[in-house]
């Protein structure tokens, strides 16, 4: 009886975490209401939690306020095709733009080299909005596991060959928010939901979304700093 009802727990959670509702899923996760802090990492960076309505696991948020202007940590989010250059910390071990066949809309493919669960890949669909024009903006994404089945599926099955039969993940969504506070001043938010796949207890998943958090946002901001402190 244990058994089987892990497994309807979990495909509730993967039904819940579908394409057709990664979009509200994100919507949700931006309503700055019922977010709680976990933990205090420093002055400037903090990580939240929030619950969502009939899902079993939290979502979490990782903000760092930052010295330096915010265009350059765009620079950095944006920049998909090194992320495994400068976010190596965070897993990352291949990142690469794949052809878009839709207009206005990027996809990317990720590696991931995890701590206590096994390797993890996959296909995010990224698309932006801009809140308030040099101010805030939100750049999202979210795992669309139709359109990877309809437009990716014989690459998903190469990058499979080659990283050893790695889990692909299925469901997904999240955003990085930037917003400015001054000049010289901005704040960054990573907002995550993931559901990785496999048989995984649910403390788990929650473990390891709130441990990336805060790396995730450390690195991409000092890349940001990096291209701050190069420019010419």
């Amino acid at each position: 009886m244990t058994i089987f009802y892990y497994s309807i727990h979990l495909l509730l959670f993967s039904f819940l975490l579908s394409y057709d509702n990664s979009p509200k899923l994100l919507s949700t996760m931006f309503d700055r209401e019922g977010w709680q802090i976990v933990s205090q990492h420093s002055d400037s960076l903090t990580v939240y939690k929030k619950n969502l309505k009939d899902i079993p696991i939290p979502a979490f948020k990782a903000t760092m306020i930052a010295s330096l202007p915010m265009e350059h940590v765009i620079s950095a989010i944006l920049d998909g095709e090194n992320h495994e250059d400068f976010m190596g910390s965070s897993h990352v071990v291949e990142s690469n733009f794949i052809e878009s066949p839709l207009k206005d809309t990027t996809f990317v493919y990720q590696m991931l080299d995890l701590p206590i669960i096994s390797n993890r890949h996959y296909i995010t669909k990224n698309y932006n909005d801009t809140v308030k024009v040099d101010r805030h903006y939100r750049l999202n994404w979210l795992i669309d596991s139709k359109q990877n089945d309809l437009f990716f599926n014989d690459y998903i099955e190469n990058k499979s060959e080659k990283h050893g039969d790695p889990i692909f993940m299925e469901n997904g969504a999240g955003s990085w928010e930037v917003e400015y506070i001054s000049e010289n001043k901005v704040s960054v938010s990573y907002i995550v939901l993931t559901d990785p796949g496999g048989w995984i207890p649910n403390g788990v998943i929650s473990y390891v979304n709130k441990k990336l958090g805060p790396d995730t946002v450390i690195m991409m901001v000092e890349e940001g700093r990096r291209r701050y402190n190069n420019r010419k």
